[in-house]
């Protein structure tokens, strides 16, 4: 069964105890946190005590956050603690082995993000040491963009690449997921789905949860 993650960035901050409980009540596989810096993205949001904060009012939902930030050493040991899975931009640091090891010594479970534009190329020899690979298929900072449809050659090829070295690295998709894109993100290989409108853009947050999970489970 494919993983669904919810997105916290298009939910109500103001009511987020009441928007967690709705999503765990669907039944959502673990939550996803967007901590942006304002400089790798065009975009500032949530803090570094929102993963600490979701911890105490989840019951038992792995959260996963995502770091699009310059200089995501600097960030990880304040936040790993309170994360099952922190992910970070190859992009962003010119060091990825050592940026992995320091997710998995602070207790977290190691994901690389690329960019759009970002060839998996770049992370070919560290794919091994990863718990996941975070493919962008909109450009990071801003949630409710359009999919970027050229994505699903590049999910099909990380795939393939993970099956023929014989890797447990997981596929986890982000950007533009709903019930039209998630069943071609999954037939491309994906094994983890990142949804932030499709779930918190609905009035019934367990309906969309459900009707995401039938879809990408859905054969095309």
């Amino acid at each position: 069964m494919v993983m669904i993650g919810a997105s916290i960035l298009s939910a109500n901050y103001g009511h987020m105890a009441e928007e967690v409980r709705r999503a765990e009540e669907a039944k959502v596989d673990f939550f996803h946190v967007d901590i942006m810096d304002g400089h790798f993205v065009p975009n500032l949001s949530m803090g570094l005590k929102v993963p600490e904060y979701l911890q105490d009012i989840t019951h038992g939902t792995k959260i996963d956050v995502h770091l699009m930030v310059e200089n995501p050493d600097i960030f990880i040991p304040k936040i790993a603690e309170a994360s099952d899975m922190v992910s970070f931009h190859a992009e962003a640091t010119k060091f990825l082995f050592r940026t992995v090891d320091l997710i998995a010594d602070n207790g977290a479970k190691p994901i690389v993000a690329l960019n759009p534009s970002t060839s998996i190329s770049n992370i070919e020899y560290v794919l091994e040491n990863l718990y996941g690979v975070l493919i962008m298929t909109v450009e990071p900072g801003f949630s409710g963009q359009s999919f970027i449809n050229p994505m699903l050659k590049k999910i099909d090829k990380l795939k393939n690449l993970i099956l023929t070295e014989g890797y447990d690295t997981k596929i986890f998709v982000d950007g533009g997921i709903n019930t039209t894109t998630a069943p071609k993100v999954v037939e491309a290989g994906a094994d983890a789905l990142i949804a932030a409108s499709a779930i918190y853009g609905k009035d019934d947050v367990v309906k969309a949860v459900q009707d995401l999970r039938a879809s990408a489970n859905f054969k095309i």
